[in-house]
């Protein structure tokens, strides 16, 4: 397979955080693995050069005890260590983590008190009244895991899309190193940007498949050869991932084919099938305007007469909804402002949690005037960026902001989010986030249905009065770009730019590593078609000022 590279390191330290926070209560050696991994995944040289010149060792979040491991995971592929970890456990104990509610530290007691180390097993106990009598559960979570049992089951084999991004990534690297092919396209759900994948698809192009069969023999264990063009294999012992072999003319109707999806294909009719090395060159010949990757899940897009260019990443001019150390955020404020200045913003607003998120770290309004004091002290430094004061504050079950009015008049902006009484009637729902939005001190409403992808669906509301309200009272609504949420579901956006209501694209950052979730923002609202024009922070800093003050001049 090769040198081992940094993403299979990142990922066995993630995994050795894991063990270590089910049965270690001291929360600081988890989370050193975890910075240490992240650590990892940025570096822009080689770790094994890193490790030769001595560099790893100064690398951020790498010291004396986590050094030498990385130095094994790079020299073997493997750990000892981690393996002694998943020796003291059942090898599906982590399969837990997909029923809501149950983090790592219910899962170490779990098993701990009652052995348990799967579904099955969770399942059972539950069912058999023994989960209702352990500390810390009850009757109503021992039926509330049931129905997460159930749920889970229903969303086997399926992954978040960045899991099959980095799939896919990896396998592109290794393959385009090898001579004998001249091309490799990622393709399938993936190029798509659907949220949710089940597996990952790539188009090779090549003058020799028997010497590329031979490669995908030796990158990985499980190796299936469908025909002479398609070889199916197992990545990471859990995503499939399809090879499709081609000629290097024909590589643009395969990235065409294999993208998908199948109702495109269909309308493209004979001329998906057309000689053309790229896909450019293969609409041109066909007289039809591009269409982008993610506008394809229908035939939609193929009437039109010119290619409409979708808002990118670099198209958002500053973002909101960002945390602290004063919440729930695990990077501290000035480095959090250092992060959103370093990726060219001219502005940021900080949005730590409100006092009902205890939980969280909700923010006393003592603990408030902390936060804006130092908010001020660091103006100078991450000059001339522009920095909003804000708070994720939570509606509360009545509708209301748990934040009083002269504390929510503090500040610049304000996300309103729901993160309690998640099982309310649709109809009961509805009116709690429409009487949230006449709220004249909110601005921004956050995650529109509380979803977490394949953990937690979200509540039912009714899209369209929330909608009709958000565009009457000028509130924005957030596209959340946590890979966990992306939320609001870009199948809905279309029926709310018809009603008027304006969209943000925001990272609901709890690091550094997390403002990169605009960019998966950017994902959700291209495959709803909108343009940068459409979206509320491709403004300029005057403009986002000048709208803010306005806003604040409703509430009276």
């Amino acid at each position: 397979m090769g040198r081992t590279d940094k993403w299979t390191v990142a990922r066995i330290l993630d995994e050795i955080s894991h063990y270590i926070e089910l049965s270690d209560p001291n929360p600081f050696k988890a989370r050193a693995f975890e910075r240490a991994a992240r650590a990892v995944e940025k570096l822009d040289a080689d770790i094994h050069d890193l490790i030769r010149t001595g560099g790893l060792y100064k690398t951020p979040g790498v010291g004396k005890a986590i050094g030498p491991v990385i130095e094994e995971v790079a020299a073997s592929g493997g750990s000892k260590y981690l393996e002694e970890l998943r020796g003291q456990y059942p090898p599906g104990i982590f399969d837990l983590l997909r029923i809501p509610g149950l983090g790592l530290k219910k899962i170490g007691q779990l098993h701990a008190d009652l052995g348990i180390g799967s579904l099955d097993g969770l399942e059972e106990a539950a069912r058999g009244g023994k989960l209702s009598k352990l500390r810390g559960f009850g009757a109503k979570t021992a039926l509330k895991i049931i129905d997460g049992i159930e749920k889970a089951r229903r969303r086997e084999s399926q992954f978040l899309l960045p899991a099959g991004l980095e799939v896919a990534g990896w396998i592109r690297e290794k393959l385009a190193a090898i001579d004998a092919v001249e091309d490799v396209e990622i393709t399938g759900s993936v190029r798509r940007r659907l949220e949710i994948i089940r597996n990952v698809n790539l188009a090779v192009s090549t003058k020799d498949f028997d010497a590329i069969r031979s490669a995908i023999d030796q990158m990985f264990d499980q190796v299936e050869e469908i025909d002479e063009r398609t070889v199916k294999a197992l990545a990471r012992n859990e995503i499939d991932v399809w090879f499709h072999l081609c000629k290097p003319n024909e590589l643009g109707a395969t990235v065409l084919r294999t993208t998908g999806s199948a109702e495109f294909v269909a309308k493209m009719g004979d001329a998906a099938n057309a000689a053309a090395r790229t896909e450019q060159e293969l609409f041109k010949k066909a007289g039809i305007a591009f269409v982008e990757p993610e506008r394809r899940e229908n035939a939609d897009d193929l009437s039109r007469k010119r290619r409409v260019r979708l808002v990118e990443p670099d198209d958002l001019r500053g973002t909101f909804h960002v945390h602290t150390t004063y919440s729930d955020g695990r990077n501290s404020m000035l480095e959090m402002l250092g992060a959103a200045r370093d990726r060219g913003y001219e502005y940021v607003g900080i949005s730590d949690h409100s006092k009902a998120a205890y939980y969280a770290g909700g923010l006393t309004e003592e603990r408030l005037k902390e936060q804006h004091a130092e908010i001020d002290r660091h103006r100078k430094a991450v000059a001339p960026m522009r920095v909003f004061r804000g708070s994720e504050a939570d509606i509360l079950p009545d509708g209301s902001i748990d934040y009083g009015s002269p504390t929510l008049g503090l500040f610049d902006f304000v996300v309103a989010s729901i993160h309690s009484r998640f099982n309310m009637p649709k109809d009961e729902m509805t009116e709690r986030i429409l009487r949230a939005l006449d709220d004249p001190h909110v601005t921004f409403l956050g995650h529109l249905t509380g979803r977490l992808l394949l953990s937690r669906d979200g509540y039912s509301v009714d899209y369209d009065r929330i909608f009709e309200r958000a565009a009457e009272r000028g509130v924005v609504i957030e596209i959340n770009g946590s890979p966990k949420r992306l939320d609001v579901d870009w199948r809905h956006i279309g029926r709310a730019i018809e009603r008027g209501v304006v969209l943000s694209i925001h990272p609901d950052a709890h690091s550094i590593a997390e403002m990169s979730n605009v960019i998966t923002g950017t994902w959700v609202a291209r495959k709803a078609g909108l343009t940068a024009k459409q979206i509320f922070n491709t403004r300029s800093v005057e403009e986002v000022e000048e709208w803010l003050e306005a806003r604040r001049s409703l509430r009276g």
